[in-house]
């Protein structure tokens, strides 16, 4: 997962909206699951709270349903 900025740099942290964006969440319902310790890792720089890509990542895999058998 790469996120690239509309000048085509790539991020290695998102915010909020862009970090809903990328799980197919709404921004609140990301809100919600920082807010209960049950969603991705928080990166606080200052008083911003920023998504790293990496954690995102892991997010998705830890919620990942292992295959129905066959």
């Amino acid at each position: 997962m790469r996120a690239r900025n509309s000048d085509g740099s790539i991020s290695l942290l998102l915010d909020y909206p862009r970090a809903a964006q990328a799980l197919a969440i709404t921004e609140q319902a990301l809100r919600d699951l920082v807010w209960k310790n049950r969603g991705p890792v928080v990166t606080k720089i200052g008083r911003r709270r920023m998504f790293a890509l990496s954690d995102l990542e892991e997010f998705v895999a830890r919620h990942r349903s292992p295959p129905a058998p066959p």
